[in-house]
């Protein structure tokens, strides 16, 4: 082995996301069953992790963790809050009191 000491290469202008490398992400770094479970936050800072030991993940890191962030908040507004009356029982519809 060998001591490197050149300088590391600059990371030049910003790439546009693989999808080959988003594949990869999203089947072996961060599967579906992964993501559901895990809070946003720490999702958020899984990824962050993930960026500074595989660069390559730069791009579509931010893609998986948002589109999280856009399911979370969709069945959020399905699940909590809701202000729709519910259905009435057979025993409610039909007692005269």
């Amino acid at each position: 082995m060998h001591l490197n000491t050149d300088p590391p290469a600059s990371a030049g202008p910003a790439k546009l996301p693989c999808i080959r490398d988003y594949h990869d992400l999203v089947s072996t770094h961060m599967p579906d069953q992964l993501i559901k479970l895990v809070p946003l936050e720490e999702l958020e800072r899984f990824g962050a992790e993930l960026v500074a030991e595989q660069p390559r993940f730069a791009e579509e890191v931010p893609i998986r963790v948002a589109g999280e962030a856009r399911r979370r908040a969709r069945h959020r507004t399905l699940l909590v809050g809701s202000r729709t009356p519910a259905p009435l029982t057979a025993q409610q519809a039909y007692s005269r009191a």
